[in-house]
């Protein structure tokens, strides 16, 4: 399972989403808004009705959020 974290500067979700992939010793990337992607670039990989951060891609695929990732680790 390869996760990518879509996270921006000083948010506490998106490094709660890495902890939690180092802790479930999950592979993933981490990408940060305004460095490794636009806004635009957000949105086209993500629904527009996803308004917080992280977002969070699985096998490429949009799963939601960082509680939508503790649900697939966690089971």
């Amino acid at each position: 399972m390869k996760v990518t974290i879509l996270g921006k500067d000083n948010c506490g979700s998106c490094i709660s989403a890495k902890q939690l992939c180092e802790q479930k010793q999950v592979e993933y990337g981490y990408q940060t808004l305004g460095k490794d992607y636009s806004i635009v670039e957000f949105y086209t990989d993500v629904p527009r009705s996803h308004k917080s951060f992280p977002a969070i891609l699985v096998g490429g695929k949009y799963i939601g959020g960082l509680v939508e990732l503790k649900e697939i680790l966690n089971n």
